[in-house]
């Protein structure tokens, strides 16, 4: 298909598969043999990792070692179960270490995990203490490192409520915290779901992508992203937020001086006209910036975002004649 430089730029590794949630859901065995459908496909380069939760690795390995003959290794996210409270989640994260260092032992190096992703107590993130949490992560990362015998990058999901704001930055300061020492963490915000509640303001993600910048911190979104620009859902009764008017505004925040108002105005933009993609650089209105630079925001900031869909994305990238 035909793809401008910045357009491939900006969807480079962007979608996570997540096959197996809601709304598409589907069984294992499907989900994985779509997943290797698309990464052996002609816009292989869009697709990332596929999202397990841990549970079913177990399932996932007789797939693999049953089915699958590419050379190549399958990139795998884990995703763990997380916990109520501290000493719950810890318990958990034990035995999830258990599945996930039988499931590497037993696939024999066809897998890479290289990506964990996994949702922080509440308590932790409403506490507002930023250096207990800290600390909280440099165990958690410490434990993973002492199982898993590969590099991992955990992004880490935690309640936003209605003080968002405090909840984000007290979050996103902890794992700035933790980074000084050892920089392997990063955050992840829910953008969407299958309920109204799910979808955050505009505001909230042009707040989480400013503290994230702001704090050197690599941020990845989760769900409701499956349409490039925000709409109107009338099935779930909401706006749905778009994954260029999201991944722009933190690519072009990342490269120019652009307002929290301003990147609240990307975010909040239903009209496709005001993005244009060409060889040269991608622009939102006066706003413009180069496929190298997407490239750098993409490697350091947006990083990707997980969505049931692969071909739905792609699909209304055809019809809005970006992709031909």
């Amino acid at each position: 298909m035909k793809i401008t430089r910045s357009l491939r730029a900006f969807m480079g590794g962007i979608i996570d598969y997540a096959g197996l949630f809601p709304p598409s859901k589907l069984e294992l065995e499907e989900a994985f043999g779509n997943y290797v459908k698309y990464k052996n496909g002609s816009l292989s380069e869009m697709i990332s990792g596929f999202i397990c939760p841990v549970k079913l690795l177990k399932q996932l390995e007789i797939i693999i070692l049953k089915n699958y003959r590419d050379e190549n290794k399958i990139n795998v996210t884990v995703l763990g179960r997380g916990g109520y409270d501290r000493d719950n989640f810890l318990q958990v994260l034990e035995e999830d270490l258990n599945y996930w260092s039988d499931f590497l032992l037993n696939t024999e190096n066809k897998v890479n995990t290289e990506s964990f992703e996994i949702k922080l107590p509440d308590e932790l993130i409403t506490a507002h203490d930023s250096k207990k949490l800290s600390e909280f992560i440099n165990e958690i990362s410490a434990k993973i490192k002492n199982r898993i015998n590969q590099d991992v990058f955990i992004f880490f999901e935690g309640h936003i409520g209605t003080k968002w704001k405090k909840n984000i930055k007290h979050f996103i300061e902890a794992v700035k915290i933790h980074n000084e020492s050892e920089n392997n963490c990063g955050f992840k915000l829910r953008t969407g779901g299958t309920e109204i509640d799910f979808f955050p303001e505009p505001e909230v993600i042009a707040y989480s992508i400013r503290e994230c910048l702001d704090r050197n911190i690599r941020m990845k979104c989760t769900a409701g992203l499956h349409h490039p620009f925000r709409h109107y859902d009338i099935n779930i009764g909401v706006k749905m937020h778009g994954f260029i008017n999201v991944f722009g505004a933190g690519i072009i925040a990342m490269r120019h001086n652009i307002s929290d108002s301003g990147l609240k105005e990307i975010i909040d933009d239903e009209n496709p006209d005001n993005f244009v993609f060409t060889d040269e650089c991608f622009s939102w209105k006066d706003w413009k910036i180069s496929p190298e630079e997407i490239d750098f925001a993409r490697k350091n900031l947006m990083i990707s975002f997980g969505s049931c869909s692969f071909d739905e994305p792609l699909e209304d990238l055809v019809e809005l004649n970006l992709l031909q």
